[in-house]
């Protein structure tokens, strides 16, 4: 199904994305720059971009003088090169040139004018964007209709239900006959609001049955918008699929789905900050165990063989130009072994950079 970009005129930008450009072989070329979502400045944010572009042609004279400048920048400025594409811009532009290839992000970040070139990508002025957000599932319920959704940070996109019962009708006449359930009344039969409870537990109990066997396994937290006596019923059914404590209230029938996600990403947010407090305190307990250290160059060569499995940044390291270099390929050796990048606050002691290792 279709995904919804929540920001307008901005690109998603996941970690598989961080991977592929860590690939890349060397030189790579990357530029920052701010951006207009509109008005006269668009204008003059092609003409900021030229200058950029010429700084990046004399470092690669410098540093890299057997590489071909002008078509190693070719792939960017054919991306750039049309007004429609300045009249579509968010508030920051991120753009990386290498091999024959390029790729541009928009992204809602308040770039300063930047150019890095050198054997890897500077993933730092957006890393932060990438590690706080959070991949979810939204689970809305209501006894006449249930809808599902993938969403992160910037997105939202409709999945289809599967086994998961569309309403309370698709399971009607089972859950109504399960004994376990009725009370008869004083006639023998069964009064309308006893029947009415009985459909609406087995419908929440389907529904909960249905996503845990759907999402066992799949590591997204599920944020639920339904009524609150719903909760915990489903929660119920889940063993192996973990459901936010704090969830969407309400009857989301009327909901759209970019309402939906404005009200549950504060909620994946916080349980985005959660877990990088849990990192934190994981990188405290496993100093001085042999698993973790704060130590720069050996940080740089176990990414290097690929013994990092989480390579941890405080937030001032993101602007840190002394150490440019070697966070730049620490970050994408980490990518290229498929160890995980995460941005905090603080880290233990003052620290600037930390590593966990897998062995």
């Amino acid at each position: 199904m279709a995904t919804k970009n929540i920001i307008k005129h901005s690109d998603p930008v996941r970690r598989e994305d961080l991977r592929h450009l860590a690939l890349q072989p060397g030189p790579t070329v990357s530029v920052t720059l701010p951006t207009h979502r509109g008005g006269a400045e668009t204008r003059s944010d092609s003409q900021r971009l030229r200058p950029l572009l010429d700084d990046a042609r004399r470092q690669l004279a410098e540093r890299y003088p057997d590489t071909d400048a002008d078509s190693l920048l070719e792939s960017i400025e054919s991306r750039v090169s049309s007004d429609r594409f300045w009249q579509t811009q968010c508030d920051g532009l991120a753009l990386f040139a290498y091999g024959n290839d390029s790729r541009r992000y928009r992204l809602p970040c308040d770039f300063t004018p930047q150019v890095t070139v050198g054997d890897h990508p500077n993933l730092r002025p957006f890393l932060s964007l990438v590690t706080d957000d959070l991949e979810f599932i939204i689970l809305a319920v209501s006894r006449d209709r249930v809808r599902l959704f993938a969403a992160d940070r910037a997105t939202i996109t409709e999945l289809p239900l599967g086994d998961i019962p569309e309403s309370s009708e698709d399971v009607e006449g089972v859950s109504t006959r399960e004994p376990s359930l009725q009370r008869s009344d004083l006639s023998g039969g069964y009064s309308t609001g006893q029947r009415d409870d009985v459909v609406v537990n087995g419908f929440l109990q389907a529904v909960g049955k249905a996503v845990e066997k759907r999402f066992s396994g799949d590591g997204r937290p599920v944020i639920l918008a339904s009524v609150e006596e719903y909760q915990s019923s489903i929660r119920h059914h889940l063993s192996a699929v973990t459901m936010l404590e704090d969830m969407v209230t309400g009857n989301p029938d009327k909901l759209s789905d970019a309402k939906l996600h404005e009200a549950a990403w504060p909620i994946a947010k916080a349980e985005s900050g959660a877990r990088h407090d849990k990192l934190v305190d994981k990188v405290a307990e496993s100093l001085g165990t042999g698993f973790a250290t704060t130590d720069p160059a050996a940080i740089s060569e176990n990414a290097r063989v690929g013994r990092v499995k989480t390579l941890v940044l405080a937030r001032r390291a993101l602007d840190d130009q002394a150490r440019s270099a070697d966070l730049d390929a620490a970050i994408a050796n980490t990518l290229i072994n498929r160890g995980g990048i995460d941005v905090v606050e603080e880290l233990p002691d003052g620290e600037l950079v930390a590593a966990l290792f897998r062995y």
